[in-house]
């Protein structure tokens, strides 16, 4: 099903708004209103000492390592002041997903994934970087990765 969208520019707008109609309030419509709400969203990182805001859009993935959590952008790595498991429910319904134990991974950056033996999945990033898909996430990640697809080919 095709949805339709209409932009109507009101430059007596203070802010800008964006209405949602539709039938039913369904996964599908509250999806696009999160990703609306949540766009140009940014967090705290910190890198070299100094505090900057990061724009999620721009975060590959968020790693943990040894009690300390990192967002891996194109090109630099921050330090973030968030748990793994703080990041997944936050941002999980987003275009976030957790791929292992120390992993949430941007899900728009993935630019192909191949099934591997033992049910993992291995992604290949939009920068040529691998993330193996542990075989206890495999399952939800396929399903987030067709949900992507099915509201990408609308």
């Amino acid at each position: 099903r095709k949805m339709k969208v209409k932009i109507i520019e009101n430059p007596e707008l203070l802010e800008d708004l964006v209405t949602i109609e539709c039938r039913n309030i369904n996964p599908e419509i509250l999806s696009i209103s999160s990703y609306i709400e949540n766009y140009g969203l940014s967090i705290v990182g910190k890198k070299d000492g100094e505090k900057c805001f990061i724009n999620l859009k721009e975060i590959f993935y968020f790693e943990a390592v040894d009690n300390h959590v990192f967002a891996y952008t194109k090109d630099e790595v921050y330090e973030v002041a968030y748990r793994i498991q703080d990041i997944n429910s936050l941002f999980g319904k987003l275009f976030f997903i957790q791929i292992s134990r120390t992993i949430v991974i941007n899900i728009d950056i993935i630019e192909k994934v191949s099934t591997l033996i033992n049910g993992r999945i291995l992604a290949v990033l939009i920068n040529g970087e691998k993330q193996i898909i542990s075989r206890a996430y495999a399952h939800e990640f396929k399903n987030k990765l067709m949900t992507k697809g099915e509201h990408n080919n609308e």
